[in-house]
């Protein structure tokens, strides 16, 4: 249809019904004319509308699973059962801070997710790498057994130990090296305190 005469017929519809309700009309034609067009290209699978089966989530590979799963020389087996057996307990890098600690001295690198599963096997390929004698006495020492954030803290308590131990001094001497440890204790007053 030629433009004007649209117009025109366009214009006694406005007439006859009003403005707003050809604008409507038109509104839900080109609404129910764009669903038309996206269900023609978007047919819906057959599954549309069905509830999904939930997915089954992958087993954590636990310590003992992963020492299960390798193969170990005979002199060694017993001493991985009990470093994955603490490791499980967490009394043998309980925290992932150990765990980072523990690549740290050791130069193995440190696992990308930061958690204590995703270090199982790196940290126990490198402990049955070790000498026998050098992880067993990981395992006697207790070593990596605690919260590696306090290492810092009970070496600088343990420093002001030894040296309050070694020089005879009163209590106040000992505080007053507190600044070591990061603690400052307040200043004595030596003016009296004002109330209104």
């Amino acid at each position: 249809m030629p433009a004007p005469k649209l117009k025109a017929e366009l214009r006694s519809m406005i007439n006859q019904y009003g403005f707003k309700q050809v604008d409507q009309s038109l509104r839900e034609i080109r609404l129910s004319d764009r669903q038309l067009e996206a269900t023609k290209r978007h047919k819906p699978s057959p599954n549309v509308g069905m509830a999904r089966k939930p997915r089954k989530r992958q087993a954590k590979v636990t310590a003992q699973d992963y020492i299960a799963k390798m193969e170990l020389p005979s002199e060694k087996k017993p001493l991985m059962i009990e470093f994955a057996k603490r490791f499980q307990d967490k009394a043998f890098l309980p925290a992932f801070g150990d765990i980072r600690n523990f690549c740290q001295i050791y130069g193995i690198d440190e696992p990308a997710s930061k958690s204590r599963a995703s270090a199982i096997p790196r940290v126990f390929r490198f402990i049955v790498a070790m000498e026998t004698n050098k992880a067993q006495r990981i395992l006697d020492d207790g070593m990596f057994s605690g919260p590696s954030r306090l290492g810092p803290i009970a070496d600088a308590i343990r420093r002001n130990g030894r040296a309050a131990a070694q020089t005879p001094a009163s209590t106040c001497d000992f505080f007053s090296s507190s600044s070591e440890v990061g603690v400052s204790l307040p200043e004595k007053r030596t003016a009296p305190l004002r109330t209104s």
